[in-house]
């Protein structure tokens, strides 16, 4: 019994040193670089009720001392990111210009091109021809691929490059040539100054228009899938759950579990008959289709 005795001290004793030199937990400071809006006030709201005290989560338009993790939700954060700077996630609609550095990461946020087109058939089985306004700045390259998997489903993708000055007349021009307008989520050319003429154009040609956003939805297009605000800051949860373990971020990846949003009215005023949202997003099979483009 004194024996065993013995050994229970010495084995407290060891314990008792193991935790001694243990180092101290130390809390990640994760920052939203933005300046205060809405979002970004939602977003800590959010994350502060998801990590608790194992995160602190803070704003600033520039980036503060001992940070560990930036989140990028915009273009205007970019330009004030230092070349030098800590492991960043870019939250952002699409891939843009911008090259990641090695401990960066991205999750893009709009439907890819893919769930469009797939969006596109569920509505519209009989589309054969579609027809996309591009801006002069736009990789071609990822048009191209898209184009290539739109033809291996046998769609022809028609391209027209935007001059903002006849951009009426290039939505009547590409509206009479096709079946039905896929906008992607291009601010220069799909914004709240040409909205108006982008939808009369079409109108005027008896053809929809299929995205960019619910507020084009709203405003008059026919349909779009998006990512709920809640889905997004759930994302964004995750890629931090993955950087508390592994001390660095995940690849990009793009939100696939999205969501349909549908104008009625705009179908029949066109006389369209379409499913509803609850039917679409049955049809569509999201986690198979392609990522990119």
């Amino acid at each position: 019994m004194v024996q065993l005795d013995k050994i229970l001290s010495l084995l407290l004793r060891i314990i008792g040193c193991c935790l001694w030199i243990m180092p101290v937990y130390a809390e990640v400071n994760v920052q939203l670089l933005t300046a205060p809006t809405t979002e970004s006030a939602q977003l800590v709201t959010f994350l502060t009720k998801t990590f608790k005290d194992d995160v602190a989560i803070t704003t600033g338009e520039t980036v503060l001392d001992k940070t560990n993790l930036l989140i990028i939700l915009n273009g205007e954060a970019i330009k004030s990111l230092p070349v030098t700077h800590p492991p960043a996630l870019f939250v952002l609609p699409q891939p843009s210009s911008i090259e990641l550095q090695k401990q960066d990461g991205a999750l893009y946020w709009t439907p890819s091109l893919a769930a469009q087109l797939a969006l596109i058939r569920a509505i519209l089985p009989a589309t054969n021809r579609i027809g996309m306004l591009v801006s002069n700045n736009d990789d071609m390259s990822w048009l191209r691929v898209f184009k290539q998997y739109a033809a291996e489903q046998s769609i022809e993708v028609r391209f027209q490059t935007v001059d903002k000055a006849r951009i009426a007349r290039q939505v009547s021009e590409l509206a009479a040539t096709t079946d039905i307008l896929l906008a992607q989520p291009d601010t220069d050319i799909y914004n709240r100054e040409t909205i108006r003429f982008i939808l009369l154009a079409a109108y005027r040609q008896n053809k929809v228009l299929i995205g960019p956003s619910p507020a084009f939805v709203n405003a008059g297009a026919l349909a779009t899938l998006y990512a709920p605000s809640a889905l997004v800051a759930e994302e964004v949860a995750q890629k931090i759950r993955y950087f508390l373990k592994n001390n660095k971020l995940p690849p990009a990846s793009r939100i696939k579990n999205l969501k349909v949003i549908l104008n009625p009215q705009v179908a029949k005023s066109l006389g369209l008959s379409v499913p509803t949202t609850t039917e679409l997003e049955r049809l569509l099979h999201l986690e198979e289709l392609p990522t990119w483009p």
